[in-house]
């Protein structure tokens, strides 16, 4: 591991928080404010060392375990930046400035911010930049903009994965169908009667499945103002959950092909489900109206499996069997390769079908060759093996976290599986449980939720490839 690596690795993605940063204080003379020094000062230092890092070249291409350690360092960096100049801008908490830089770099959507429309327009406009840069990936930025692509191969394929020849024409085209979809999205919210700044904001939190929103009860004032939004509303959580590559499919109008993806099919048959589940909960054990079970059942069905995190009620006041059920759309939560969170859909679907593949091989006395596969895609050893390993630690840490939880928030168990379940699948929905009034270790606890369900517990395996890396013994 070599730092002469790392070091400029970092820094050259970092610029892009820089380079975002400057439209705070544009913003701030566009709405007559005095423009923001502090997000100022600190876009031009990070421009200035990007500068300098591509001037005096990279140390050379990284290794995989390097590009581990880079991304682990950035999703920290990136949060702890803009929590110093939001402390300094208008004098929030440090700490619950990183709170609530972690849950929109990380696209989760809490907020411990007792009101969000006491904040500028420009802070505001900030918080819907970080989850959307945060889950369009800085990096898959930085790969587009920055010349040096070669040592940001490895640190992209960590973020995302490869679905072309090459890392660059990928990235290309990820950020493609993502400003795409934005714009789209931008049109439909402000022709269903947003105002152009509720649309700007909320379709950034929603293709990115952030969640944020510029008023205090997320979007239920939007949705009482003009209900007609509700729609595509769903459609855009819906689209940010799905597969990079089954969203190139739908972009470019090949619909019987995206059709054809397993994990597409199984996603939608889950969300219909348990989106059915959660109105027949809320209209039968919670008592609510029939049309209020149906609006409400849906919308937050597919705000939590799509892990956005917009809500329209009060969850905390909704019974135990509904929470049971959001928080299974939030443990799965949407498709592999997406800004999504949750063990994804795929991992899901591969793990419900080894109960069948390990039923057919026990079922026989002859040795017999199953085939696995989910959809057209083959699962070797090495794949099932990864996934039922990542489940596993999923689950384990989401229940300890949440015992954990539990006793430093003096709360019930379940609403604490709940919040934890929603801060490691970065979701952002709660049962009023994550909020300013929290203590600080309770937010803590969810900032390490948030920062390994963001890198999917990279950060484990570091550790552990750091401890065990002399013990293991390759087999050529």
């Amino acid at each position: 591991m070599e730092l002469r690596r790392i070091i400029p690795a970092v820094f050259a993605i970092l610029v892009v928080e820089g380079a975002m940063m400057i439209i705070v204080p544009i913003v701030d003379i566009i709405t007559g404010y005095t423009p923001s020094y502090p997000f100022t000062l600190m876009s031009l230092i990070l421009l200035f060392i990007g500068y300098i890092i591509v001037k005096g070249g990279y140390g050379g291409e990284i290794s995989p375990f390097e590009a581990l350690v880079v991304a682990s360092v950035v999703w920290l960096l990136m949060p702890l930046l803009s929590a110093f100049v939001m402390y300094l801008d208008f004098g929030m908490n440090i700490y619950d400035a990183f709170f609530e830089s972690v849950s929109g770099f990380t696209g989760t959507g809490f907020t411990v911010i007792p009101d969000v429309t006491v904040l500028r327009p420009s802070i505001l406009l900030w918080r819907s930049m970080m989850q959307w840069i945060g889950e369009l990936g800085v990096v898959v930025l930085a790969v587009i903009i920055l010349p040096q692509y070669n040592i940001m191969t490895r640190v992209y394929l960590v973020e995302r994965g490869k679905l072309t020849p090459t890392v660059i024409t990928t990235a290309k085209m990820v950020a493609g169908i993502y400003f795409l979809l934005t714009g789209v999205g931008f049109l439909l919210y402000v022709f269903g009667g947003m105002t152009p700044f509720e649309a700007i904001n909320l379709i950034m939190t929603t293709i990115a499945t952030g969640g944020m929103s510029v008023y205090n009860d997320s979007v239920a004032s939007i949705v009482a103002r003009t209900p007609p939004v509700i729609l595509p509303m769903l459609i855009f959580m819906i689209l940010g959950a799905q597969n990079f590559g089954d969203l190139r499919y739908l972009v470019t109008f090949r619909i019987g092909t995206l059709f054809k993806s397993g994990e597409f099919k199984a996603y939608m048959l889950l969300l219909a489900l348990f989106s059915g589940s959660l109105v027949l909960s809320l209209h039968l054990v919670d008592g609510m109206s029939l049309s209020s079970s149906i609006i409400n059942g849906i919308f937050h069905m597919v705000s939590g499996s799509t892990t956005t995190g917009f809500s329209l009620i009060d969850l905390g006041s909704i019974s135990d069997v509904s929470k049971a059920l959001l928080f299974l759309g939030m443990l799965i939560g949407g498709a592999t390769f997406s800004t999504a969170g949750g063990i994804k859909v795929f991992r899901f679907v591969v793990a419900v079908k080894n109960l069948g593949w390990s039923a057919a091989r026990m079922a026989t006395r002859v040795p017999l060759s199953v085939r696995r596969s989910v959809g057209t895609e083959s699962i070797s050893d090495e794949v099932l093996m990864s996934v039922l390993g990542f489940i596993a630690l999923y689950v384990f840490t989401d229940l300890s976290l949440a015992i954990l939880f539990s006793a430093i928030a003096k709360t019930s168990f379940i609403n604490a599986l709940f919040e934890i379940t929603s801060a490691l699948g970065c979701v952002g929905l709660s049962v009023g449980i994550v909020s300013h009034t929290l203590n600080l270790a309770g937010k803590f606890v969810i900032i390490a939720a948030m920062y390994l369900g963001r890198l999917e517990f990279i950060q484990f395996y570091l550790i552990l490839a750091y401890l065990f890396r002399k013990r293991i013994k390759v087999i050529v």
